[in-house]
């Protein structure tokens, strides 16, 4: 059976291959080359063969002919010649190409043949480089450190064989392989390295290469070795080979360090401080040397120079030690033992020399002559050897001249020799001193005596010292004569030296206590001060009329002082003069005397404070001496001023009263009271501190009598003050208003009040006259009238009292009348945009009560509704004002008015406000001015229709013939002007300007105005009067041009008249033509003329782009039914008027500024009614608008025109008037 099988398996095996001619054969090629798969079978009888090719993925590539195969983007094609061959040509081959290909062939008489054969792709190794190193970079590692290196070579197939080489030896030791395989058959080898690198390894080149024995591919990597070692040991030595060296000879010493990396610091340092971090490297031998050269001295001796290297691979430096012996003479020699002696003593005196090198040898010479001595002693120190010698001396045994011996001693060694003197001096005592200069029996305190002391003699002189008693007297002045010592002092005489001895001491060594010379001194003194108080058992205070005692003393004076006794009462230039007791009389401590002297007088008032001198005298003093007491005496209070004050203040002033009150001693407390009523300090708007009474901002409540109670602790005082508060005269009670029909009998009764009060001070005016009154005191006045319609009105009360100005006030009869209603230019017209809100004011003066009704055509306006709604305020009195809103308008609102109807029991009136658009305001009248000042003027004028919007005011003023102009703005109607010069002209000009930022004309003719001049006098009289003629000319003028114009308006309406003529029969052929249903847009071009005097607030005047200077286009829509809707601006507001044509599929919702889908023209941004309990409107500030936009025609705003779309019917079309259209229709 098996052999049955393997049988089989031969057959079919030589079925598979056995017919080919050619068969495939495997491929090894690189990665992007081309490869051809040739297969060929033998040829058969029929030519019908069947071939294809099968893919390294198991996919059929088909049967085709020759040619590019589909897919593996274009890479795969038949090669095909004859029918018994298929080749497959791969080109630019991927790793995706990498496997197995079979050729299978078909032949029906002998069945399918198949060959394979296996591509083998080739990825040479493209880049080779280290893990953590980068290629031909420099390592740094220390000598013997591991050093772990990694080489890695990504993506390469098959595998390549990495090797690692040093200076291009190949390294064999510490090389590890791995692999790591990818999915695309390649992979990625590795090569790591453990070396250790020596120090002979420096700057040797590591290379890494990787060798694909496939493709012959070599690649390689270096990177350079930097190996850090530490320098060998250093070499010191002496340049010239001597080591031993005199003091002076320039010694140099050289330290060498071979090898180190880096390169070694090589520096000399001595005692651990570095002298010399220079030094050279050679780059031949890696010698790094530092030679240093020093001239040697005696502190080089024995000393240690030390050499150290170091680099950065080294923690420690290395270090070599050098020693230097130095040769010298010592520098010196110190001699210590005493400097004097007395005769017949004995001496010891060392010798010691300074440090030397070889050790010194000591000799002595006294007074010239040697001397030997016992042995000496040596011992070292830091830089040489010191000796030591000693030496005793007898000053009996050695010839002593001029009282001194001298002694020397000289230190010698081979390098040279040094020597020193001593001297001892031989001590002898002087002589006894003598003084002189004290030859007086006294002196004065004060004076000045120059004593002198001499001492003859000894050796040494002798030191001379003054003593006062046992006190040592510093600053004499000493000198030396010839073998005398002299000591003379200047000695300022004090009562302290009074009795007391003044000696001069000698001394000198010889002495063991010094000689002493003294003299007794005798020195006269006054008192240093005067002391005056009251005598024990006497009173310190001196009372009015009771007998007062003074004691003066005179403590310490030579001879005892003579005391006199000095009274200035009243500051007097011609004193009393008395002696007074001397009670005591003794002496002091310092031989002197101290005197008592007492002296009794009776004080009165005028002694407080007068001065009493005691004065102390001698005949033998050269000056007296004396002191001042001043004496208190102690009375009661007292008032300065007379009583009663009385202190006058108008009301709202303020005063302040110092009450001088005299006492002694001082008031210690103070009691005020106001009408008998007790304070404390303060009350109403007065104030009471102490003796001073003041007020600020006083009222009338503040007026009263003020007492003053001062007391101190010997009596008390008071004093009354009245305070009078003068204040304007005021209106307290008024009777007003009153409400009377004609002929009722009416009393109007006025009281006042005010400081002072005067007679007849109330009184009653009417229109500026005084009206004749009873009156009933000072303070009342009573008005009696007969009611009627002309006394009806206001009243004034006035009350003067000749302090401040005048009060007033106002009182009203009101007498019953029917309602009048006023007619303002404000309130004469109404205005507002299509759909907006439109306001209409009626303002009457009725009394009681006006009652307004509203109707308009003739219907009345019942109370408030979605169209209308209105409110009534009482102004005053007598004035009311009804304002009606009217609401959603509607083009039919323009064409009917409003009329506004005020009644009440006793008539009533009628008016007719019309109703229009938007419009500027107009301009504002009867301006005026109301004062003026050297620097200020006020205006005021009454308001124009504010053309349905809020306005302000601009008021432009500019000094006469001058071209600044200043502009103000204004809500109020009267306005203030400050800052101005005085006595110059100004003109004034006013024009209104509403919200919606137009403007009326300025008011004209300018109203010239002026301040006054320093004296008070108005310039602008003067200055009318002498330009009244030229301003007459442009009037003259104007009038000339005026008819000339109206000549032209007339030819211009004729023309007019004959072109709507036409207008109406184009109009007509229209209506005829249409036939269809839709809104058809027909245009209409002409002229708008606008209107005169409309203003709009802006700075440009750049022209608009109309057709003219003159006109703009203007738009009308037809509808089939024959009416056209015209378009007039001023209806509407700017914002929503557009330039269209018009598409019913381009409007589903808000374009270009016209209307959203779910929005009308009632919810535009007009003015609002106010809500309930309202009156008008608020005023506000408007600022001035910015330039927006182009002007045209003499700024006038842009009639940018069209009509407006409704929202679900496309055009809104309305009927026509043929009096409006001018132009021609196209």
């Amino acid at each position: 059976m098996s052999l049955f099988l393997q049988l089989l398996v031969l057959t079919i095996a030589y079925r598979a291959t056995g017919n080919f001619v050619e068969s495939p054969k495997n491929h090894s090629v690189e990665l992007g080359s081309n490869v051809l798969f040739r297969c060929a079978a033998q040829k058969s009888a029929e030519a019908l063969i069947y071939s294809q090719w099968k893919s390294n993925t198991g996919s059929l590539l088909g049967y085709h002919q020759g040619g590019v195969l589909p897919g593996h983007q274009g890479r795969y094609s038949y090669v095909k010649e004859i029918p018994e061959e298929l080749h497959l040509k791969i080109e630019k081959v991927t790793l995706e190409d990498d496997g197995k290909f079979e050729c299978q062939m078909l032949q029906p008489e002998e069945g399918p043949i198949r060959a394979s054969a296996y591509l083998n792709i080739l990825v040479p190794p493209t880049l080779i480089h280290f893990t953590n190193y980068q290629s031909g970079s420099t390592i740094d590692i220390n000598e013997n450190t591991p050093l772990n290196i990694t080489c890695v070579t990504p993506n390469v197939k098959p595998e390549p064989r990495i090797s690692w080489y040093i200076n291009g030896r190949k390294i064999d030791t510490g090389v590890r392989h791995t692999s790591t395989y990818h999915l695309n058959k390649t992979s990625t080898s590795y090569a790591s390295l453990e070396f250790r690198p020596r120090k002979g390894d420096h700057k040797k080149t590591l290379t890494c290469e990787a060798y694909h024995e496939e493709t012959k591919t070599k690649i390689r990597t270096n990177t350079t070795l930097n190996v850090l070692f530490p320098p060998d040991e250093p070499v010191v030595k002496f340049v010239n080979g001597e080591k031993f060296v005199r003091s002076g000879d320039n010694v140099t010493i050289a330290c060498t360090v071979t090898g180190g990396n880096p390169s070694p610091n090589v520096s000399w340092y001595l005692n651990d401080k570095l002298i010399d971090s220079r030094f050279v490297l050679d780059a031949t031998t890696h010698e790094s040397k530092n030679v240093y050269s020093f001239i040697a001295g005696p502190t080089d001796n024995m000393a240690n120079y030390e050499c150290r290297t170091q680099n950065s691979h080294t923690m420690e430096p290395s270090r070599q030690f050098i020693k230097v012996d130095v040769s010298y003479a010592p520098g010196g020699v110190e001699m210590f033992g005493e400097s004097s002696m007395r005769f017949g003593e004995t001496a010891n005196i060392q010798c010691k020399s300074f440090p030397s090198n070889p050790a010194s040898q000591i000799s002595w010479l006294v007074n010239g002559h040697p001397v030997t001595t016992s042995a000496q002693s040596e011992y070292s120190k830091e830089f040489g050897k010191v000796t030591v010698s000693n030496l005793t001396i007898n000053s009996n045994e050695v010839n002593v001249a001029k009282h001194q011996i001298t002694v020397e001693c000289t230190a010698r060694n081979v390098e040279g020799s040094t020597s020193k003197q001593h001297i001892i001096k031989i001590l002898a005592p002087p002589l006894v001193p003598r003084i002189s200069g004290l030859e007086d029996m006294y002196y004065f305190e004060g004076d000045v005596v120059n004593v002198t002391c001499e001492a003859h003699g000894g050796n040494p002189l002798a030191e001379l010292s003054w003593f006062r008693g046992y006190e040592k007297i510093n600053g004499a002045r000493n000198e030396i004569a010839g073998d005398s010592s002299i000591s003379s002092l200047s000695l300022r005489m004090d009562r302290s030296m009074n009795m007391q001895r003044l000696k001069c001491e000698a001394m000198n060594a010889a002495l063991d206590d010094p000689l002493v010379e003294s003299r007794q001194l005798s020195v006269y003194y006054p008192p240093r001060r005067l002391i005056i108080r009251p005598p024990e058992a006497s009173s310190h205070h001196h009372l009015v009329g009771k007998t007062a005692r003074l004691l003066c003393a005179a403590p310490a004076s030579n001879p005892a002082a003579q005391i006199s006794w000095y009274f200035y009462p009243n500051g007097d230039t011609n004193p009393l003069i008395y002696n007074g007791d001397t009670i005591l009389n003794e002496t002091t401590r310092e031989s002197g005397y101290t005197v008592e002297n007492v002296v009794s007088f009776v004080p009165t008032e005028a002694h407080d404070g007068t001065i009493v001198r005691c004065v102390a005298s001698h005949p033998d003093w050269k000056h007296s001496i004396n002191t001042t007491y001043a004496l208190n005496v102690l009375y009661p209070p007292r008032m300065i001023v007379d009583n009663p004050v009385t202190i006058i203040v108008a009301e709202g002033d303020s005063f302040r009263e110092n009450l001088t009150v005299k006492g002694n001693p001082p008031v210690s407390s103070w009691q005020w009271r106001k009408n008998g009523v007790p304070f404390d300090h303060t009350i109403g708007k007065v104030f009471a501190r102490g003796a001073i009474l003041s007020g600020k901002n006083l009222k009338s409540t503040d007026a009263g009598t003020y007492t003053m109670i001062a007391t101190n602790s010997v009596g008390s005082t008071n004093i009354t003050i009245k305070l009078a508060v003068e204040y304007s005269a005021r209106i307290t009670s008024i009777s007003s208003p009153i409400i009377a029909s004609d002929g009722d009998t009416v009393l109007l009764e006025c009281e006042a009040d005010g400081e002072p009060k005067k007679a007849n001070m109330v009184q009653w005016f009417r229109h500026g006259h005084q009206l004749e009154a009873v009156h009933r005191g000072d303070t009342r006045a009573v008005l009696r009238l007969n009611a009627s319609q002309k006394d009806s009105g206001e009243y004034i009360c006035r009350a003067d009292n000749g302090i401040g100005y005048a009060a007033e006030g106002k009182a009203y009869v009101l007498v019953n009348s029917a309602p009048k209603i006023l007619h303002l230019p404000l309130l004469s017209k109404a205005a507002g945009s299509l759909g907006g809100v439109a306001r209409a004011r009626c303002r009457a003066q009725a009394v009681p009560v006006a009652e307004f009704i509203w109707d308009r055509g003739g219907q009345v306006i019942k109370g408030n509704s979605t169209k209308y709604s209105m409110i009534t305020v009482q102004l005053d009195y007598f004035t009311f004002e009804s304002t009606l809103w009217i609401k959603n308008l509607a083009p039919d609102d323009y064409n009917k008015q409003i009329r506004c109807a005020a009644q009440n029991m006793f008539g009533s009136d009628v008016t007719a406000i019309p109703i229009g658009p938007l419009s500027p305001p107009d301009t504002p009248v009867s301006v005026k001015m109301t004062n003026s000042t050297s620097n200020t003027i006020s205006i005021a004028w009454e308001p124009g229709f504010d053309g349905g919007s809020d306005q302000i005011f601009e008021v432009k003023y500019q000094k006469y013939n001058e071209e600044l102009i200043h502009l103000v703005n204004t809500t109020h109607t009267n306005l203030r002007l400050s800052g101005l010069a005085p006595a110059k002209v100004y003109e004034f000009q006013i024009r209104a300007i509403n919200a919606r930022g137009f403007s009326s004309d300025w008011t004209r003719p300018p109203l010239t105005l002026a301040t006054l001049n320093e004296d008070g006098v108005d310039v602008a009289m003067v200055h009318n009067r002498r330009n009244k003629w030229p301003e007459l000319f442009p009037i003259i003028l104007i009038i000339i041009v005026a008819c000339a114009l109206a000549n032209v308006l007339l030819v211009c309406y004729l023309c007019n008249r004959n072109r709507k003529k036409k207008l109406r029969e184009k109009t007509e052929m229209v209506r005829t033509a249409i036939n269809s249903d839709g809104v058809r847009p027909v245009q209409m071009y002409g002229t708008m003329i606008q209107k005169d005097g409309s203003t709009r607030l802006d700075v440009d005047d750049m022209p608009d782009a109309s057709e003219d200077d003159h006109s703009i286009r203007t738009m009308i829509e037809v509808s089939p039914n024959g009416y056209m809707q015209p378009i007039d601006p001023s209806m509407y507001e700017r914002s929503c008027l557009v330039e269209y044509e018009f598409d019913p599929r381009d409007y589903p919702s808000s374009r270009h500024g016209t209307l959203g889908r779910n929005s009308t023209y009632t919810n535009m941004p007009y003015p609002e009614p106010p809500p309930p309990q309202s009156s008008i409107y608020a005023d506000r500030s408007l600022s001035r608008r910015q330039n927006s936009g182009t002007i045209n025609n003499n700024h006038s705003p842009q009639h940018h025109l069209s009509t407006f779309i409704h929202p679900n019917s496309g055009v809104r079309a309305g009927p026509i008037h043929y009096s409006q259209l001018d132009g021609d229709l196209v």
